[in-house]
C-alpha cells in the first residue's frame, strides 16, 4: 500500500502534468487558429455570424444580417448574451477563437476530477491526455467558432457534480449547458432516464428530464418560430423522413426499416468507428453511460447532411463529453476484472497517438503550412478590405466575412449566387441598399459547394440590377461599388471586326476561337486581354490555368481562373458572339525579373479534365511572352 505522502506527491505531479498539457494544447491550437485567421483560411461563415451576433448584442440588436433573421431564429444560443460583456473587453473574432480553445481544453479538469472518483492518478491522467489528443476535439477547435463548442466543458462539469451528487452545482452547469444550444436539452431529457436506471432519488430523475423537456419545447415551438420568419427549416436535412419534428418522429415509429437503413449507411458506420477508435472502443463496455447522449447520436445519424457525420466539423462537440465519461467507466470495469493493468495507461496513450497520426489534426497541422495562402495574397486581400468604409454595407464571399463583421449590414454572397437562403427553398433577395461587393470568384465554398451551371444568371442579375462598377481587381478577387464606372473592365461584348493587338487563330475544344490577344504590363499587375468567339454551342464550363514560365522554361507558379469571372461562363455564350475579356494577373515581386512568358491551359470546371486546343503543347497551353 502506498503511503499517504506518496499519494499526495503523485497527485501533485498529476496536476502539474494536467496544467502543462492544458497550456500546451491552448498555445498549440490557438496559434493555429490565429494563423488561419490572419491567412484568411476560415472559409465558412460561422465565425463571422457569431462575431456579428455578439457585436450586435453590444449595440442593442439581435438581428443578424448574414442569416437574414434575428439570430435566435437560427439556434437558441443564449450563451451569446453571457459572452458579450467579456467580448466587449477584446472585441475581435480572435477572442471567440481563444475562448473556444480554452474551454475545450479546460474539459480536462472536470474530466480528471471525475476519473479520480473511480481510478488512480496515472489512469486518470492518461484519460486526460487521450482527451486532448482526441481527433474530434481538435477538428472541432479548428472549424470556425460555435457556441455549442463551449458545451463540452459545462457538460463535463455537470457530469462531475452528478456523480458527486451535488444537486445545486449540477443544476448550475445544466443551465449553462442548455444556453449553448437548444438540442442540448435532449441530453438532459435522457439524463433523467439515465438517473432512473441508476436508481437515483426522484429529483435527479424528474429535475433534468423536466427542465430538458420544457426547454426543448420552448425553443422549438416558441423561440425558433417567433424569430425564424419562415426563413430556415433545419428539418430539411432529414430528407424523406419529414420537414418537421412531428413528421420525423412519426417516420421513426412508422417506418423503422427506412430509419435503420439511414442509420447504418457506410459513411455513418465509418463515423462511429472514428468516434470510438481513439478510445479503443472502451466506452462500449459501459453503454449505459452513453444513454444521456443517445438522442444526439440519433439526431446526427438520421441527418442527410454529410457534415454531421464527420469529425472535421463541430457536430461532434455534444458527443465528446459522454464518450469520455463512458471511457472512464469502461476502464473502471476493465480494471476491476483484470488483476494486472499496469500497462493499460501506456497502451491508451500509444493508441491515441497512432490514431491521431492517421486521422487527427494534431500532427498534420505542420503540413498544413503549405496550404496557407502566400503572404502576398494576404496583402492583396488587406488592400481590398481597406477600401471599404467601416460602416458601409457589404456583400462578400466567405473568406472575407470575419474581417467585415463589425457592421450592421453584412451579407454572404453564396445566398446571392445560389438564389436561396441556407437550408431552405425560400428565394433570397439582397437588400437594395448594399454599397460594396467583395467577391473572390475562386472562393471554393461558394463556387464548388453551391455550384450549379445555371447560377451564373444570379450573378449577372445581381450586377445588372445594382449597376455595379469595379473599384479594384486582385487576381480572381474583385471589389465592386454601386453606381460607379468600371476602373478595371472585366469583359465586354464586341464586334468581331474590331481590330485587335495580336491576331491569332487558336481553337479551344473545337468550339471556341481565341482570335486575338493583348498583354499590357501595368505597374502592379498585368492585363492579359483575350478576344473570344464562339463557333458552336459549348456545353462545358471552360476555365483556365495560367502557368508562369521562367527564362529556363521552368514552371514558377500557377493560377486558376474562370473565364469571364463566372459572370458569363462559356455555356452561356452565343454562337458567333465575340467577347473581349481582361484577366488581371499579379506577379509576386520575387518573380518579376525571372518571368519570361505565361502559358494558358484549359479545363472543364465540372470534371477537372483538360481541354484540348490546336497547339503543339502537351498540355494544350497557349503561350504569351512577357516583354
Amino acid at each position: 500500500m502506498p503511503s499517504e505522502d506518496s499519494l499526495k506527491h503523485k497527485g501533485r505531479l498529476a496536476r502539474i502534468c494536467l496544467y502543462g498539457m492544458f497550456l500546451f494544447y491552448v498555445v498549440w491550437f490557438f496559434t493555429w487558429c490565429a494563423l488561419k485567421f490572419y491567412f484568411y483560411a476560415y472559409d465558412d461563415f460561422d465565425l463571422a455570424i457569431h462575431d456579428q451576433i455578439i457585436w450586435n448584442i453590444l449595440h442593442g440588436r439581435i438581428f443578424n444580417s448574414i442569416l437574414g433573421i434575428d439570430f435566435l431564429g437560427n439556434h437558441v444560443h443564449l450563451i451569446s448574451f453571457l459572452i458579450a460583456p467579456f467580448y466587449a473587453l477584446i472585441p475581435h473574432p480572435l477572442f471567440l477563437l481563444a475562448l473556444q480553445t480554452v474551454l475545450l481544453a479546460a474539459g480536462v479538469f472536470p474530466l480528471y476530477q471525475l476519473a479520480r472518483l473511480y481510478l488512480e492518478h496515472s489512469l486518470s491522467l492518461a484519460i486526460c491526455v487521450v482527451y486532448l489528443f482526441y481527433p474530434g476535439l481538435g477538428f472541432t477547435n479548428l472549424y470556425e467558432f460555435h457556441p455549442t463548442c463551449l458545451a463540452p466543458f459545462f457538460l463535463l462539469c455537470t457530469a462531475y457534480f452528478f456523480y458527486k451528487e451535488k444537486f445545486s452545482l449540477f443544476n448550475v452547469f445544466m443551465i449553462l449547458s442548455l444556453l449553448c444550444q437548444e438540442n442540448i436539452a435532449l441530453i438532459f431529457i435522457m439524463w433523467g432516464v439515465y438517473a432512473f436506471f441508476l436508481k437515483r432519488k426522484l429529483k435527479w430523475v424528474l429535475g433534468p428530464m423536466g427542465v430538458g423537456l420544457i426547454y426543448f419545447l420552448f425553443c422549438v415551438y416558441i423561440v425558433l418560430p417567433a424569430f425564424n420568419r419562415n426563413t430556415f427549416n433545419f428539418f430539411h436535412i432529414y430528407g424523406p423522413l419529414g420537414d418537421s419534428l412531428g413528421k420525423v418522429a412519426q417516420s421513426c415509429v412508422l417506418h423503422p426499416i427506412r430509419v435503420m437503413a439511414i442509420l447504418f449507411q457506410p459513411q455513418k458506420i465509418g463515423y462511429l468507428v472514428q468516434l470510438f477508435v481513439s478510445v479503443m472502443f472502451i466506452p462500449l463496455f459501459s453503454p449505459l453511460s452513453l444513454l444521456p447522449v443517445f438522442l444526439i447520436f440519433i439526431q446526427h445519424l438520421l441527418s442527410f447532411r454529410p457534415a454531421e457525420v464527420s469529425l472535421h466539423f463541430h457536430y461532434t462537440a455534444e458527443l465528446i463529453p459522454f464518450i469520455f465519461i463512458a471511457f472512464v467507466f469502461g476502464i473502471r470495469k476493465i480494471t476491476r476484472r483484470a488483476s494486472k493493468h499496469k500497462y493499460l495507461g501506456y497502451i491508451l496513450l500509444l493508441n491515441a497517438v497512432i490514431i491521431n497520426l492517421l486521422i487527427g489534426p494534431h500532427f498534420y497541422l505542420m503540413q498544413e503550412c503549405r496550404r496557407l495562402p502566400s503572404y502576398y495574397s494576404v496583402i492583396q486581400k488587406e488592400a481590398l478590405l481597406k477600401q471599404i468604409p467601416k460602416d458601409a454595407s457589404v456583400v462578400a464571399t466567405f473568406k472575407f466575412l470575419p474581417y467585415l463583421s463589425h457592421r450592421q449590414d453584412l451579407y454572404s454572397f453564396h445566398h446571392v449566387y445560389s438564389g436561396f437562403y441556407t437550408l431552405f427553398t425560400k428565394p433570397y433577395h439582397l437588400p437594395d441598399g448594399v454599397q460594396y461587393a467583395l467577391i473572390d470568384f475562386n472562393d471554393p465554398r461558394t463556387f464548388v459547394g453551391f455550384y450549379k451551371s445555371s447560377n451564373y444568371h444570379n450573378i449577372d442579375d445581381f450586377l445588372q440590377r445594382g449597376a455595379w462598377g469595379t473599384m479594384d481587381v486582385q487576381d480572381s478577387m474583385v471589389l465592386f461599388k454601386k453606381g460607379i464606372r468600371n476602373k478595371y473592365p472585366l469583359f465586354n461584348f464586341i464586334d468581331d471586326r474590331m481590330a485587335v493587338a495580336h491576331p491569332v487563330a487558336w481553337i479551344v475544344d473545337h468550339r471556341i476561337e481565341l482570335y486575338g490577344y493583348g498583354l499590357n504590363v501595368l505597374s502592379d499587375r498585368m492585363d492579359l486581354v483575350f478576344y473570344w468567339k464562339l463557333l458552336s454551342s459549348e456545353p462545358k464550363d471552360v476555365n483556365i490555368f495560367i502557368d508562369f514560365i521562367d527564362q529556363n522554361g521552368g514552371l514558377i507558379g500557377r493560377q486558376y481562373r474562370p473565364l469571364c469571372y463566372r459572370i458569363w461562363p462559356t455555356q452561356a455564350w452565343q454562337k458567333n458572339q465575340a467577347i473581349e475579356e481582361h484577366q488581371y494577373i499579379s506577379v509576386l515581386p520575387g518573380l518579376k525579373g525571372r518571368l519570361k512568358s505565361l502559358k494558358v491551359g484549359f479545363y472543364d470546371y465540372n470534371t477537372g479534365m483538360r481541354i484540348a486546343t490546336n497547339t503543339k503543347d502537351v498540355l494544350g497551353r497557349i503561350e504569351f511572352y512577357v516583354h
